[in-house]
C-alpha cells in the first residue's frame, strides 16, 4: 500500500515547459520559491525511478528518500538554456541517488571488515600498500583516525568525482571478497582429517 505522500507526489501536477524555463531561471538567480516549486513538480519521477528500479517496502522509502536528494541535485544544476526537459537531465541524477544510498547486498562491506572493533582480526600482516588507494583513503587504511572519509573528501583527495570513487570502492571491494573467498575455499575445514 503506498503511503499518502506517495499519492501527493503522483498528485503533483507537470510544468509545461515554458513554465519549467521560466522557473529554472528564476530557480538559477536565487528564487527559493521557484526551486521548491521545481522540486515539488520532479517528486513524481522519484517515485517513478523506484518503481522502476524494483525498491519494495522500507527498501522503497529508503531510495525515494534518496532519489529526492538527487532530484536537488538536479534541480540545482539544471540549465533551462540547453534545450533539455528537467525530467529528462533528473533521471540520472535520480537513479544514482537511490541505487549510492541503496546498495545491493553484494555491494555491502561486512561489518567485521569495516569495523576493526566488530571482530578480532589480525591486521599485523596486512600489505597496505596493495590496497587500491580508494579503500585506504575511505577507510583511512594505516592511519591514526578509525572514521572513514566520505566518498566527497575520497573524491577530492583524488582528484575525481564522487560516482567515480563508488564505482572503483564497489570494483575494489569485488576484487576483495573473490580474493577472501579464495583463500577460504583452500583453507581446511575445522575437524576434517588431513589428506
Amino acid at each position: 500500500m503506498e503511503s499518502s505522500w506517495v499519492r501527493q507526489a503522483m498528485a503533483e501536477p507537470e510544468l509545461d515547459p515554458q513554465r519549467e524555463r521560466e522557473l529554472a531561471r528564476r530557480a538559477r538567480d536565487g528564487d527559493r520559491q521557484a526551486r521548491d516549486v521545481l522540486i515539488r513538480s520532479g517528486l513524481r519521477h522519484v517515485v517513478q525511478r523506484a518503481r522502476m528500479l524494483g525498491f519494495r517496502g522500507d527498501a522503497f522509502d529508503d531510495a525515494v528518500q534518496c532519489g529526492c536528494l538527487g532530484l536537488i541535485r538536479a534541480v540545482d544544476r539544471f540549465d533551462p538554456d540547453r534545450g533539455v526537459r528537467l525530467r529528462t537531465f533528473a533521471w540520472w541524477w535520480i537513479g544514482d541517488a537511490m541505487r549510492a544510498a541503496v546498495p545491493r547486498a553484494d555491494d555491502e562491506l561486512p561489518d567485521e571488515l569495516v569495523d576493526p572493533a566488530a571482530a578480532e582480526v589480525d591486521t599485523s600482516d596486512l600489505d597496505v600498500d596493495s590496497l587500491p588507494d580508494v579503500l585506504r583513503l575511505r577507510y583511512r587504511i594505516g592511519e591514526e583516525s578509525d572514521r572513514p572519509r566520505t566518498r566527497r573528501e575520497v573524491a577530492a583527495l583524488l582528484g575525481t568525482t564522487e560516482s567515480q570513487v563508488r564505482a572503483r570502492e564497489a570494483e575494489a571491494m569485488r576484487q576483495l571478497r573473490r580474493g577472501l573467498a579464495r583463500i577460504v575455499h583452500r583453507a581446511p575445514v575445522e575437524g576434517a582429517d588431513p589428506p
